[in-house]
């Protein structure tokens, strides 16, 4: 026994030094893409509704304060979380006193002498499950399962342990167009038009599923690189805002100020410098404005970590990996855990202002597992895994604070001013859904495997 475990680790090391291999495509066939192809065709050939029709459909009472109609002029329009009217973008303060506007009692005030509770999730990136394998026919029922159980887990919270809102940091889905050049898939030998396509079937999956939680519980999409792009660029930004609305607002909850960023922009915004610098200007300002309004905390959210161990890691200075899971991707598929973060040039301007305006936390996603760091002044960064595909850093000892690998979701409640703790939880059966996911890949490979050897012979 103690021989066989020596080679099974030797055989763990010699699989972990394996260099992962980009060109490698044999594995590579393209999908069909007919059934999703015939459903696109017969909703573009559908005959037009009225304006009655539409607003008396359930497709429209589902989404009615979801999405783009909760996300936009800046801010989050959401029934239970009324926001003071100088949130909204091109607020007139004359006519908002005419109209008694301002007497309103809004999120603004601390109402909730007990606090208050919200969760964040990341990475739901619907499509990653089957990305490493050659599949046929595009299938994501797996990360829709793991979204289903997420939604029904904070549907069945009640009391004081109820949240206010749910933030998911980005990655909502996987195939954004511009990945021609991912890691040896099936979106590799996609046409643009082809990856457009299956990324509209995954977004109107995840918004089928995430408009499934319950009405009184606020819903706030943030977009990731698998979302906007590697290299956002104002079409690839105006593509996803047109189905979720804006992809950066600012909003009150009990006395708290949150901040919801695209810092997808920040990770490169060569193609988008404009927009990168209206951003931050608006940031700078709703900054200001929170701490003027002596906000009791300021939080922001994002998909990119800010960073991994500290603010002033250079770029170079990461050489850990995170590895996907066996039997994703080509031999040896591994990330370099430096690529997960926010460049330093651009990240100091953030930090910066962070430090100035005294930020009580950041939160994000991307990275795929859990990590807990903290800035020279205090600001914890708060990584949260996915809800779909974890990875495993070589340094995750040193970066998880403690906090177990797995498929879950982080419970944040508030306390009195700048108080807050944070819990990272598994959803129930966690191991046995994920376990799944890769078993069902392998299996629907075999299959089709087996068929086109039955075609050969």
């Amino acid at each position: 026994e103690e021989a066989a475990d020596v080679v099974s680790e030797e055989e763990e090391e010699e699989e972990e030094e394996k260099e992962m291999d980009v060109e490698y495509v044999d594995y590579v066939r393209k999908p069909n893409l007919a059934s999703i192809i015939e459903q696109y065709d017969a909703m573009a050939n559908h005959p037009k509704y009225s304006l009655k029709q539409v607003i008396m459909s359930r497709r429209f009472f589902l989404y009615a304060h979801r999405f783009a109609n909760a996300q936009f002029q800046r801010t989050l329009v959401f029934p239970s979380l009324p926001q003071p009217p100088e949130l909204y973008h091109g607020f007139d303060d004359t006519k908002a006193m005419l109209c008694g506007e301002c007497t309103k009692v809004t999120e603004k005030q601390r109402t909730r002498p007990k606090g208050h509770r919200f969760i964040i999730t990341a990475d739901t990136q619907y499509g990653i499950l089957m990305d490493g394998f050659a599949m046929n026919t595009p299938n994501w029922s797996q990360e829709i399962e793991i979204s289903r159980k997420c939604v029904e887990q904070i549907n069945a919270m009640v009391g004081d342990e109820r949240p206010l809102f749910v933030c998911v940091c980005g990655d909502l889905v996987d195939t954004e167009s511009s990945f021609s050049g991912a890691i040896a898939s099936w979106k590799k030998v996609m046409k643009g038009w082809e990856r457009n396509l299956v990324f509209e079937q995954q977004v109107n999956d995840f918004k089928r599923v995430w408009s499934g939680l319950h009405p009184d519980i606020a819903l706030v999409c943030l977009c990731g690189n698998h979302d906007v792009g590697n290299r956002p660029t104002k079409a690839s930004i105006e593509h996803w805002t047109s189905s979720f609305g804006d992809e950066y607002l600012s909003f009150w909850a009990n006395g708290s100020f949150n901040l919801c960023l695209n810092n997808c922009i920040f990770s490169n915004p060569t193609g988008a410098p404009d927009l990168f610098d209206e951003q931050l200007r608006w940031m700078e300002e709703k900054l200001a404005y929170a701490r003027e309004n002596d906000a009791t905390h300021i939080f922001v959210y994002g998909h990119f970590p800010w960073f991994l161990k500290h603010e002033e890691e250079a770029d170079d200075e990461l050489t850990s990996h995170s590895s996907a899971p066996s039997g994703w991707g080509p031999p040896g598929t591994k990330f370099e855990d430096g690529y997960f973060t926010v460049p330093y040039e651009w990240r100091k301007i953030a930090m910066a202002m962070f430090k100035k305006y005294d930020v009580t936390a950041c939160f994000s996603g991307h990275f795929h597992q859990n990590v807990t760091a903290q800035s020279s002044w205090g600001m914890p960064m708060i990584v949260t895994g996915p809800l779909s595909m974890n990875l495993h850093s070589s340094i995750a000892h040193e970066l998880s604070n403690g906090e177990v690998n797995g498929i879950g979701m982080r419970i944040v409640d508030v306390g009195e001013k700048g108080e807050f703790v944070h819990k990272w939880t598994l959803l129930d059966n966690e191991e046995e859904i994920f376990e799944h996911a890769i078993e069902r890949c392998e299996r629907q490979l075999l299959s089709e495997e087996k068929i086109a050897e039955a075609l050969i012979e």
